[in-house]
């Protein structure tokens, strides 16, 4: 009878620290999915590209890096290169949990693992929210499946993320009544900590997120639709950078709450949706930026001198950019969805695997 309490209670303490999915998809979610794989070809598609990438991490090793090394380094530094290379495993973990979760079958879920306690066995956060945003498709893959994995696996990969955003909160960097303490730094600051907040359940952490981004709203955005970091860099490509890791957000926390960042508009009027819609003019080519021209950080030169792709000081916003920030805005405002097919030129109804996502995501307090 000692043995079957132990049992029990070893399942109990299993099944009390499961935590409904917001950051990836719940269990009828993933059944909505399976379905439009079945029915919708251009679905089936995207579905078969990511299921050849887990059969083919299947036969390969995690490769993770101590320390994530990208922000502040030219594409040509050899840390940042061995980063990039590190950073393969994102796309195979993501791969791998979407594969495991339709196919159900144990191989997948335990390479997923595999991998992901080796990069939480290695890696340090540093608090540096550029590298740390690099993060975020482990964390959507951990989030699908930790449901489905051992106490130990679970203890091991859940002390690393509490790290990672313990150290993302500490940065002193934050803290400095600086303006550029509220650039787009801070936006991937408030999605790694809120992405690990609702995948570990911490209230703490929660309550971080939700007075953050709303500070976040009101001090980098403007209420003509522009921002902070298109006024310092001149860029398209950093409004867009800003507004991605908002709206990555602003849709869990909805999922979760019902609260709504989206439309939320601060004391100053700005909003996530009207920087969003400012935007729309310069994806439909109805009006030209020349991305940089006037930008007050060095290091845009540095890069443009470098010759890397999309930093070229002078050239025109390229609407292709514009996609995945109108794929998530389009939880919120589904027409932007035709926006995106009409920049990628198809009749897809799913022009992108996060149009998919937005699909098969439930309503709030569904979980």
């Amino acid at each position: 009878m000692r043995n079957v309490g132990m049992v029990t209670a070893i399942i109990l303490l299993f099944t009390s620290t499961v935590k409904p999915q917001y950051v990836s998809l719940n269990k009828t979610e993933i059944k909505k999915l399976a379905t439009l794989i079945k029915t919708d070809p251009g679905v089936k598609k995207n579905y078969e590209a990511l299921e050849a990438l887990a059969d083919a991490a299947i036969n390969q090793v995690p490769n993770p890096v101590d320390t994530i090394t990208s922000e502040g380094h030219l594409v040509t530094d050899p840390k940042k290169i061995l980063t990039q290379k590190a950073l393969a495993d994102m796309n195979k973990v993501y791969a791998l949990a979407f594969t495991y979760k339709l196919t159900r079958k144990q191989k997948y879920l335990q390479k997923c693992m595999e991998y992901i306690v080796a990069w939480a066995s290695v890696n340090h956060g540093t608090g540096n929210p550029i590298n740390d945003t690099k993060l975020d498709l482990l964390l959507e893959a951990y989030d699908l499946v930790k449901d489905d994995i051992s106490l130990s696996k679970r203890k091991i990969t859940e002390t690393w993320l509490s790290s990672v955003a313990d150290r993302e909160i500490a940065n002193p960097r934050f803290k400095s009544t600086n303006k550029s303490a509220h650039n787009n730094w801070n936006s991937h600051r408030i999605k790694v900590v809120g992405m690990i907040a609702y995948i570990l359940g911490n209230e703490n952490y929660k309550l971080f997120t939700d007075t953050s981004i709303k500070t976040q709203i009101l001090k980098n955005l403007y209420a003509n639709g522009a921002g902070m970091d298109f006024e310092e860099r001149d860029a398209l490509h950093y409004h867009i950078y800003t507004l991605e890791p908002l709206l990555k957000t602003a849709i869990l926390i909805k999922r979760a709450t019902g609260i709504d960042y989206f439309t939320h508009t601060s004391l100053s009027g700005s909003s996530i949706q009207k920087s969003v819609a400012f935007l729309i003019p310069f994806a439909t080519g109805v009006q030209v930026h020349h991305e940089f021209v006037n930008s007050k950080t060095p290091f845009d030169r540095q890069r443009a001198a470098n010759k890397e792709p999309g930093y070229t000081i002078g050239a025109d916003f390229n609407p292709q950019t514009a996609i995945e920030v109108l794929s998530y805005a389009a939880y919120f405002e589904p027409g932007y969805s035709g926006i995106v097919k009409k920049i990628l030129g198809t009749p897809d109804a799913y022009p992108t695997w996060q149009s998919v996502l937005n699909a098969v995501r439930m309503s709030p307090f569904n979980n």
